[in-house]
Formats: C-alpha cells, structure tokens, sequence
C-alpha cells in the first residue's frame, strides 16, 4: 500500500484498517493458548484509549498481574507483545532474532519509512558511531552556549509573567533548541525562521494520532507541513546535498568510511562557539549518513534527515522537560536540596552557569533520573521478531513486535519492588498516593538504593545516543528557575487529570506552574 497517498480516500483506508484489525485480532486469538489478553477491544483504538486514559504504571501493573509476563496489546490498530521477562527479551534487544522498528503508520507517514537502526550492522554501525561522537562531550560542550541562550530567553518571558504554562513552554523550547542548536538548521533570508518552526510544530503535532487524515486533523495538516517543510529544505541544501553526495561517492559508498570521513573533518575544525567543531559533525551530516547507506541519496533525503534530526531532539526535549518539572515542582523538599546544591555550585565554579559547572551536579542527575523512572520521556523502542520467540510457555511467532516497556519494568525493579501484587502499583511508582515515597532522588546517590532497572532512554546498543544532551538541557534550565525561584503548580494535581498515552499531556489550562522568588 502507497502510504502517501492515502489522503485520497482516508473513509476506505479506515474501513479498510477496522476490518483487517478484525481479522487479525481473531487470527491472534485463536493462536494463543491462553488468554494474553482481553478478548475484546476497540476496532484500530484497541487499548489505545484506556491507556491513554489510566496512568500507564497503574495500567500495565494491572495488565501483568492478569495476565503475567507477557501480554498483548492493541495500539492504534498494531498488536505488540508487553514483556517483562528480561532474559526472553535480551536477544530480540541485542538485535538477535529481531530488529528495531517503529510499528505506527502515523510515524512513517511523517517520517518516511527508512528503517535505519534495523538495517544491518554494516549501515547501523557507522550511523551509530558518528551519532555518539556528534552527541559525544565534545558536541555536547559545543551546543552548550546556545542551549543556554535559548533558556534564558524563555526564562525571562517567564520571569516576567511570574509564571510559565509549562507543558506549552516544553513545547516551544523543545522545538526552538531542535531547530537552533541540536539539527542547526541553516536558512537563508528568503526563509522565514519563525515560519519555518510554525510548520515544523503543526508537522509534529500530527506525529502520534490515527493514520486517517480526515480534512482538518492533526495528521492531515502535518502531512501537508512535511510537503512545504521538504520543499523548502531541498532548495536550501542543494549545494550541501551535492558536496555530501560527490564525497559519499569518493569514498565507495561506504558508511564506514564516510562516518571516519565526517568525524575527522569536525574533529580538525576550529573550535568556534556554537553547534558545529569541537569535533562534533553535525546531526542533520549524521542522519544522512543513514539514510544514504539505504539507498536513500536524493536531495528530498538528505532533507528529510534534517526533519528527523529535529524530531528526534525536539520530542525528547519537550517531553523530558515537562515531565521533570511536573514531579519537581510537586516536591519543596527537593527543590530545597537542589537550591543548596546550586549555591555549592556557585561557589565553585562562580556564578555563571558553564559547561564545567552544569556537569557538576550529582544531586540534581538524581533528580532528573528520579523523574524519568517515575515518568519516562519515552516507553521505549518496540522490536520486530524475525525468528519465533519462546516465553516460558507462550511462543510468539516471527513478524510481532515485542515491547521492553519501561514503566512496567519500572514497576518491576527487584531493588524497589517487594513483590505485592495487591496494591494497583507499586508504591515507588506510586505518585498519586505515595509521592514523597516514590519521589526520592536520594535512592539514585547509594549503591543499596540505586534502581536496577532504568530503560527510560532504551537499552543495549540502540540506547538513545541523546540520553546526555536531554540530562545536559533539564539540568541547565532546572539549574537557571531554581537558583532564583520555587516552583509551585498552580493546579495541584495536573498529573492526576492528564492524558497519559503516547505522553503525558495535561488537560488545558492546567500546567501553570507558578515563579515565587527566593
């Protein structure tokens, strides 16, 4: 099926979807042995509103005490495997008997359907190691200043409002350093910036719906931004685009030779304050790099990588971000500790936030990481098995997508969890009832407390080579609001009255978190 073209009968692509998730779901079935999961669910919904609608600890705890530890859900009409066997999922996450792959229709629509990470040692390789060095200390030092200028920026809008719509505010900055700072997205006068960035939001905004693009909705207007946002980048990075592809030629089409080509050439640069030297190549170069070791070597390729590069900072960022102010700005206690912290930091390293100084925080790495076990930034990377996969009794055939999910492993972690399956979650994920006892960075700072199980960012050789750069932006902003202020949510429990599937979303006007100055 053209993908691209299913805005011509969006009506027949959808019952077209609820019949075949129908079929499928029966095929299942009747193929399981026993019940993995409930034997009736929403045509293309599936579990898709309920988890949505139920914090996801609190949903898969519930999912994995019914059924143990593998079950199956319904995503937006795409069934995947929910494990917590971690010796069953060890191979498929080792790249052994499966591959990394993002299952959501949505998802290629608007990003293309260019599997690089499940394309071979030969092309994930190379792509990998030019991504780590790009996001490596050297890049990270680099994009340093200007992730700084940006925060600053927006902390003074907020200082001056006394307040900051939080979940919004993510939003934008998380887009504003994407664009920048981390993909440093060159543009020439002819091209509005701010433009640009508004079709890059509406883009993204469709990024996680159904794949029905009905006039008027999310995925249809995104389809028609991706369409503008390609056309002006091809015209913007032809010339960059023919100089990458004569040197990719030079070099044999080959991506190894090609990542040590883009890595020497940044490690001679100068090392001029902003995103590029240092020895960091630049994301958007490294992204391209992947997709040219598909095959992927047109001049709407090379532009379609400086949309994933911008993806894939932006969402991380936003997501981060709110999530982390959601939980500190719950906890006076914490924020307190941090503010101490800071004033050691100061005294240190002086009173302008660096570089040096930003990684000098052990406290507030606890806090960040305490955030994102209790509210991950991403429940992690779905594989599709390309052998069958035996879990204790259950056999799931080649072709399914398996599932290291991170707040159900969470849920899990034999140093936090006593075992109880009475309760609906675990008290250490428990941040509706039990905050200040699931809330406690203070476990990340011992080896006797410290969580055995973290795959907020993902695991083995897939982890996201952007872990550092999302801990590098929660730290510095978090660093900036707290040495000058509390933070307070002006409506207590925004958590409670999200949105919690594909992210946490709170409902309108209610992510207002308050500045009250020390």
């Amino acid at each position: 099926m053209d993908l691209t073209k299913i805005h011509e009968d969006p009506i027949g692509l959808l019952l077209a979807m609820i019949a075949g998730a129908l079929v499928a779901f029966f095929l299942l079935a009747r193929k399981e042995k026993r019940p993995l999961g409930p034997m009736f669910t929403l045509p293309i919904l599936g579990d898709t509103v309920a988890l949505a609608l139920s914090e996801q600890s609190r949903f898969m705890f519930s999912r994995y005490k019914k059924y143990g530890s593998v079950f199956r859900l319904n995503l937006l009409g795409k069934h995947m495997y929910i494990l917590s066997d971690l010796e069953a999922l060890r191979g498929p996450y080792r790249d052994e008997g499966a591959i990394p792959e993002v299952p959501f229709p949505t998802f290629k629509l608007l990003m293309g359907d260019f599997n690089v990470a499940g394309g071979g040692k030969h092309i994930h390789g190379p792509w990998r190691k030019a991504s780590l060095a790009a996001l490596g200390p050297a890049g990270l030092q680099s994009m340093f200043p200007p992730v700084l200028r940006v925060m600053q920026s927006h902390l003074s809008e907020w200082e001056a409002a006394g307040r900051v719509e939080v979940f919004q505010s993510a939003r934008r900055m998380g887009l504003e350093l994407a664009v920048d700072v981390v993909a440093d997205v060159e543009l020439s006068p002819a091209v509005d910036r701010a433009w640009f960035k508004q079709q890059a939001e509406t883009w993204l905004y469709g990024m996680w719906g159904l794949p029905v693009p009905l006039p008027g909705s999310a995925l249809a207007k995104a389809l028609a931004a991706r369409k503008v946002l390609l056309r002006v980048l091809g015209q913007e990075l032809a010339a960059d685009h023919e100089d990458y592809k004569s040197r990719w030629t030079e070099l044999g089409s080959s991506g190894a030779a090609m990542a040590d080509d883009l890595v020497a050439k940044a490690s001679a640069a100068p090392g001029a304050e902003g995103a590029k030297g240092l020895g960091a190549p630049r994301l958007s170069h490294v992204i391209r790099l992947g997709l040219f070791g598909l095959g992927a070597t047109e001049v709407e390729h090379s532009a379609l990588a400086v949309l994933h590069a911008v993806m894939a900072s932006a969402d991380t960022t936003r997501f981060a971000l709110f999530n982390t102010w959601a939980l500190v700005a719950q906890s006076a206690r914490v924020q307190e500790k941090l503010y101490e912290e800071q004033q050691k930091v100061i005294e240190e390293f002086g009173p302008e936030l660096s570089y040096k100084a930003a990684s000098s925080m052990p406290y507030m790495d606890a806090t960040i990481k305490e955030c994102m076990r209790l509210l991950p930034a991403s429940a992690g990377g779905p594989r599709k098995l390309t052998q069958d996969l035996k879990v204790g009794e259950v056999v799931l055939p080649a072709g399914s997508f398996v599932w290291m999910y991170s707040y159900l492993l969470h849920c899990l972690d034999p140093v936090l969890w006593d075992g109880d399956t009475s309760v609906d979650v675990p008290a250490h994920m428990d941040w509706r009832n039990n905050f200040e006892g699931a809330f406690r960075p203070e476990r990340w700072l011992s080896e006797e407390t410290k969580p055995k199980y973290y795959f907020t960012f993902g695991y083995g050789n897939h982890l996201c080579a952007g872990i550092n750069l999302a801990y590098l932006e929660i730290r510095t902003m978090l660093a900036l609001v707290i040495r000058k202020y509390r933070l307070r949510l002006q409506t207590p429990d925004m958590l409670s009255r999200a949105r919690y599937f594909p992210f946490v979303e709170p409902s309108p006007g209610t992510d207002t978190v308050l500045l009250e100055a020390r």
